[in-house]
């Protein structure tokens, strides 16, 4: 009876062993994590009325997304002013070192003019 059970034992044992340990129907999921080389800023610019406009610039593609009263827009640069326009030439975006505007071109309606923060001037002491 030892003998029985320790052939079945040794015969169990082989056969479990001749099985592979890595399943072929099963494999490795590698999620890579997308890094993104852009240069990207977010700014959030308030006019004197208290609405808020959110502009995120993308540096390296030369594109601006406006997000304005919960719509956004999308431009592009254009290569004749050193403004930003939408791809149907609707609207209009300009930024300048101290003022941002936001306009609808076939209405000339602002939407949106803010002065941006202006850093403190230092004085000289003599």
């Amino acid at each position: 009876m030892k003998n029985f059970l320790l052939g079945f034992f040794i015969i169990l044992t082989l056969s479990a062993c001749t099985h592979s340990a890595k399943d072929p129907d099963t494999a490795t999921v590698k999620q890579e994590t997308p890094t993104s080389q852009d240069d990207i800023t977010k700014v959030t610019i308030a006019d004197r009325h208290g609405d808020e406009m959110e502009i995120i610039t993308n540096n390296t593609k030369n594109k601006v997304v406006v997000r304005l009263n919960g719509q956004s827009y999308e431009l592009k640069k254009n290569i004749e002013n050193p403004s930003f326009s939408t791809e149907d030439n609707k609207y209009q975006f300009t930024e300048t070192k101290y003022e941002v505007t936001f306009l609808k071109k076939d209405a000339d309606m602002v939407l949106f003019h803010a002065k941006k923060d202006q850093p403190a001037k230092k004085m000289a002491l003599q």
